[in-house]
């Protein structure tokens, strides 16, 4: 019987809530059935709001052979290469004045920004995401001065949801939703990319290169920075337990995260 080929397959997986259950590590048979899947001609590519090297303990052991989306769609990276093939950056002075009143008027927020090589924090330590002592971020404690002349490619606020609303209030005051995508990756954390920039529209680069040409996308995301990738996708899969935008935005339903997500997959749509 002739084995199985994904020559033609494309698959794109968001990791956090999707492929990795809240602080535990890719399962054994993710790993398995992934490698599987590219020993037969498949393509997969990692989809993560992480940095590059935040991600990469995660894929230790994973053969990803084509290029994965980093800070939520800002940054297009070759792993194997270790080549950066597209950045897309915040720019401009608005950008500082925002950062300035964020840590202004929200005292208790962690307040990051992100560059190519590491997250730089900017309010008090005290204030940390408790998630950057467990999940292998290259942090920077640092001030807003230091990295005003870095080039920033992620601006990220975690705070309680009813203060992040005001933070929405405030960047429509500055004008910062003109010149930004912003979305929320948990309900605690809301996020700014480049304008036009996310985890579908960085997708759609990798779709257009020469070799994926032709294949179908298969995408899976469990939260709103997920939606336009799992919109763009052939077929979209959204897990049980995933928020009820990504959910609305699937075209299949998979079991929880904690359940291996690409075992199911293989089975049910390939």
């Amino acid at each position: 019987m002739c084995e199985k080929r994904y020559d033609d397959i494309l698959l794109i997986s968001d990791l956090d809530g999707t492929l990795i259950p809240r602080y535990e590590m890719i399962s054994e048979e993710n790993i398995r059935a992934l490698n599987a899947f590219t020993a037969a001609g498949g393509a997969f590519a990692a989809a993560t709001g992480r940095t590059p090297e935040s991600a990469l303990p995660y894929l230790d052991g994973i053969t990803v052979n084509a290029p994965s989306i980093f800070f939520n769609g800002a940054m297009l990276k070759d792993l194997a290469a270790n080549q950066v093939l597209e950045t897309r950056t915040l720019d401009g002075d608005l950008w500082r004045t925002f950062a300035a009143r964020v840590l202004y008027q929200f005292p208790r927020a962690c307040v990051e920004v992100y560059t190519a090589e590491q997250c730089n924090i900017l309010s008090p330590e005290a204030n940390d995401d408790p998630r950057l002592d467990d999940e292998f971020y290259n942090v920077n404690h640092t001030n807003l001065k230091t990295v005003e002349d870095e080039t920033w490619l992620k601006f990220f606020i975690c705070d309680a949801p009813i203060n992040l609303s005001f933070v929405e209030r405030l960047a429509q005051e500055l004008g910062i939703d003109k010149c930004s995508n912003s979305f929320y990756s948990e309900a605690n954390y809301l996020e700014f990319v480049p304008p036009c920039t996310s985890k579908g529209a960085m997708a759609e680069v990798l779709k257009a290169m020469p070799a994926y040409a032709g294949r179908r996308i298969i995408a899976c995301g469990d939260y709103e920075n997920d939606v336009e990738l799992l919109r763009m996708a052939d077929i979209g899969i959204a897990p049980e337990d995933a928020s009820e935008d990504a959910k609305a935005a699937a075209d299949r339903i998979a079991p929880p995260c904690r359940e291996p997500l690409v075992p199911w997959i293989l089975k049910e749509i390939l």
